[in-house]
């Protein structure tokens, strides 16, 4: 991924670009806010802009503002850099639009676990995660329509059991007579003719093109799924596309369907694998492992009534040392914790937060080495003052 680094310090410069490109991404290192401002409102600017705060011609704050009065179509994710640590510091980052702030000198464990935030930022709200969260929803509803519009443009995959059954481009020729043009045997009036049968009985077309000896079946499906093939490859090309799923009750019987894996473009089928949960525990660690005592009071947080997840985090690097229940996103969750306290997340009482249907709460249980407990709770069923209880009783277990 495109990186711009904008730091009128050069050796502070070349040390973070070092990191980011050690972690596999590219990074453009410029020295003062003008000409970083040059680059980052280009079309095809870096989405992700690591920008020290005191720099000549424009500072680090005024171009995080102007980087969000831009109308983009996709998310730019923003760290400033700083030697400046004080909460108000921070805070005004965060209020001139900033996704982060990273105090220097950089750690490196830090900066990563950072970068790690950024990256599932930009894919979750990037076109293509847009796409990928559809098609997912797509794939595992009984059936509907994947609608894509992008300026006047608008296509539409429609499925059925997890299968491909059909796919139209609003301005590409979408007839049964287009798809069989590149066939010299059949004429016009063949298609004619079966659009005609197929509108009279409710047949599928495949059904009545193989039936009447008009094409055999092995042919007319590798036609059809390189047809289907081309209109999904346009569509996951549109740019800033509008995405919804529309579930839909439709008979297929006797169509031919595709698996996604034969008509979709692979970088599609790459970004709807199933992703490992990141750092969740499946098995207890072996004996004398330090995550021990961590998974243990992992363990005694979901005994809690209402706990629905629950996750250990080192309080310096933000990694997270265990979880348990309901999946969560724990890059995600350790980003917006941090933007709550607006500082480090260690020597705090609980941070809280509600909201109608959960309750969450951070709560520091060791200064030394730094840990932090996290608890997602159904707010229905959790009383907060019994949860609070409850949490002592744990860290004191």
């Amino acid at each position: 991924m495109q990186v711009l680094i904008a730091d009128d310090d050069p050796i502070s410069a070349t040390i973070l670009a070092s990191l980011l490109e050690r972690a596999g991404h590219t990074c453009q290192i410029v020295h003062d806010g003008a000409a970083a401002w040059q680059i980052a409102r280009r079309d095809d600017a870096p989405r992700i802009l690591f920008l020290d705060w005191m720099m000549p011609e424009l500072d680090g704050l005024d171009l995080c503002r102007r980087v969000r009065a831009q109308a983009r179509p996709d998310y730019t994710y923003i760290a400033i850099l700083s030697v400046r640590n004080k909460q108000r510091d921070i805070t005004l980052a965060f209020q001139s639009g900033a996704d982060d702030f990273i105090t220097k000198p950089y750690q490196a464990e830090e900066v990563l676990a950072r970068l790690r935030v950024a990256e599932r930022v930009i894919r979750t709200t990037s076109a293509e995660g847009k796409l990928h969260r559809a098609f997912t929803e797509a794939r595992q509803s009984p059936g509907g329509d994947l609608i894509v519009r992008s300026g006047s443009r608008a296509g539409r995959i429609m499925l059925h059991g997890g299968r491909i059954a059909w796919a139209h481009v609003s301005d590409e020729p979408g007839t049964l007579a287009a798809m069989l043009a590149s066939e010299p045997s059949i004429t016009k009036d063949d298609v004619k003719a079966v659009i005609e049968e197929c509108t009279e009985t409710g047949r599928s077309f495949a059904e009545v093109l193989v039936e009447w000896g008009i094409i055999d079946a092995s042919p007319l499906r590798e036609l059809t799924r390189a047809w289907i093939a081309g209109k999904i490859a346009t569509i996951c090309a549109f740019p800033a596309p509008t995405v919804i799923f529309s579930p839909e009750t439709r008979a297929y019987s006797g169509h031919i369907l595709f698996m996604p894996e034969e008509v979709a473009p692979p970088e599609l089928l790459e970004l709807t694998k199933e992703r490992p949960k990141l750092a969740l525990v499946s098995a207890e660690p072996p004996p004398g492992d330090p995550e021990i005592a961590a998974l243990a009071l992992i363990d005694r947080a979901m005994a809690i009534d209402g706990a629905l997840s629950a996750a250990v985090f080192d309080g310096h690097t933000g990694g997270c040392l265990g979880a348990r229940g309901e999946p969560l996103d724990l890059d995600l969750v350790w980003h917006q914790l941090k933007i709550a306290a607006n500082e480090a997340l260690v020597d705090l009482d609980d941070i809280i937060i509600t909201t109608r249907q959960h309750l969450y709460i951070l709560r520091p249980i060791s200064s030394e080495p730094p840990r932090c407990l996290f608890i997602a709770l159904d707010r229905a069923s959790a009383r907060l003052g019994m949860v609070r209880l409850a949490l002592a009783d744990c860290a004191r277990s």
